[in-house]
Parts: C-alpha cells; structure tokens; sequence
C-alpha cells in the first residue's frame, strides 16, 4: 500500500511538471507570435527551443502551432515563420523530423499569403519557401545539423569522394541559398532603405528573420565553395559550367545581402555580418 501510494504521488508530481511546463510553453508560444508588429524577444524563442529539448521532440511546439488560426493575421503567420525557422536550426534534433510531415501545411500557407494583396503576403510566401527547402535539404542530407555548421572531414565523408554525389549536393545547396536570396530580396524590397526603417519596430518586424537567414546561408555558401573545388578537381570544367553561373550570380546576391545587411543600424548588435570577397574565386 505504501507503495502504490508512493507511485501515486510521484505519477501526480510528473503530471503537475507536465501541466506547468506546456503552460510556459503556451506562454512562449502566444507571445512570440503575438500580432503586434515587433520582432520576436529572443526570451520567448529560447523557452520554445529550450522546450523542444526539455521534452527531446517538438510535439509540444506543433500542438500550439495547430491551435492558432496562421491564416487569420499575416504578422503572426510572419512571426511563426521566423519562431520555426530559429526551432530548426537550434531545436532537439528531431525538430526537422518532426516538422517534415508539416510540410502539406506549409505549402497552404504559402499559397494562402501569396495570393492576397496583404504587405506581409508575399514575404510569408517566400519565407515559407526557405523553410521548405531547409527540410528538404536536411530530410535528404541528414548528416548535417539544423545550424548546417559541418567540418571539413565529415563534408568529404557525405560526398564519398563520388563527384555525381558532390554534383548533386551542389544543386541542392544552390537552390536552398536561391530560397534565401529570393526571401531577402522580397524583405529589402517591402521596406524603406533609409535607415531609420531598422530602428522600427515595424521594421525589425520584417528585418528580424533575416539573421537566421545570414546564418544559414553563409554556412551554405562555405560548403559550396568548397564542393565547387571538389567538382573541379574530380569533373572538366566544361561539365561544370551550369554550376559556375548559378554559383556566380548567388555570390554576387549574396554580397549585395551581406552589405545592406551590415549597414543596419539594428543588425549591428545582433549578428556579425560576414564579408565575401570582392570575386567569388569560381571562374
């Protein structure tokens, strides 16, 4: 009897942590995709990512996000986007399993936003596309973690020294870094450039997902030139030539991104921006 009491007691202590915890999980969640136009606080991000670590799934996280109507307010939509992409990159590592089946969902999104005039529509509807070709590349490449960061060795281990495998990683990547290109040129594009509009709150709405875009696409940038090389060194450069043009042109895009992106007030505590070379060593 002793026993089972025991048992009880501690089935009713677990049951009292789970309730607090998905109520500080909701808490995170409502006010990180709140519909005020204001970048996410990194407090509410860090306690969902925290939580997909807690629990070692992001099941928590994805019964919230069914909960709240993405269609009814593009910020929160925006928001959203912003909260998922941070999850897959810094999240329990079956965060990207675990949102894969979401895909479907995603895909409505995106064609929901994308078709109404809304000032925030086509930005939702090109985020969603970076975050469709971050799981598609990490579904198909899982050695690589949601931060991308990948040494040198374990880069050559994955490409097996098999220049088709390289060839077809390069494409991959290329079109993963297309998604951001195309995303930060609909952000820059929906904004004011003088500077003043990244001391906003509505524009640090907007300018705010663009850090785990540089992110993301620098350490995408690093691994291309470096598979780029590999193919050349392994194929003639006549095979190659498709590859160099795409490469070329998401360097210089790229570079236009960075340099912008540096001359924000508001980026200049939150992220280092990188620096590319003045020509991208492709040729």
């Amino acid at each position: 009897m002793q026993r089972a009491l025991m048992n009880r007691r501690a089935t009713s202590s677990l049951d009292a942590q789970r309730i607090e915890f998905e109520k500080a999980q909701m808490q995170h969640f409502s006010k990180a995709t709140s519909s005020q136009e204001l970048p996410v606080k990194t407090k509410h991000v860090r306690g969902l990512i925290i939580g997909t670590h807690h629990e070692r799934s992001a099941h928590t996280f994805w019964s919230l996000a069914e909960r709240i109507p993405l269609q009814d307010h593009p910020i929160t939509c925006w928001k959203f986007c912003h909260v998922l992409h941070k999850l897959l990159r810094e999240g329990y590592r079956s965060t990207v399993r675990d949102t894969f089946n979401r895909r479907e969902m995603l895909r409505e999104l995106a064609g929901f936003w994308g078709h109404l005039p809304d000032a925030y529509g086509k930005l939702i509807e090109s985020y969603i596309q970076v975050l469709l070709a971050k799981l598609r590349f990490h579904g198909k490449y899982a050695g690589f973690p949601g931060t991308l960061s990948l040494s040198d060795d374990d880069l050559e281990k994955m490409g097996e020294n098999d220049p088709n495998s390289y060839f077809e990683m390069a494409v991959d990547i290329l079109d993963y870094l297309e998604a951001i290109v195309n995303m930060q040129t609909a952000v820059f594009g929906s904004l004011d450039m003088s500077r003043s509009s990244s001391m906003t709150k509505e524009g640090q709405c907007r300018l705010a997902p663009l850090i785990p875009c540089i992110q993301d696409s620098i350490a995408l940038y690093n691994h291309a030139m470096k598979i780029m090389f590999r193919l050349h060194s392994l194929l003639p450069p006549d095979l190659l030539s498709g590859h160099r043009q795409r490469f070329n042109k998401l360097f210089t895009a790229l570079k236009q991104f960075y340099a912008k992106s540096a001359n924000l007030q508001y980026f200049k505590t939150l992220i280092q921006v990188p620096q590319l070379p003045d020509v991208s060593g492709v040729c």
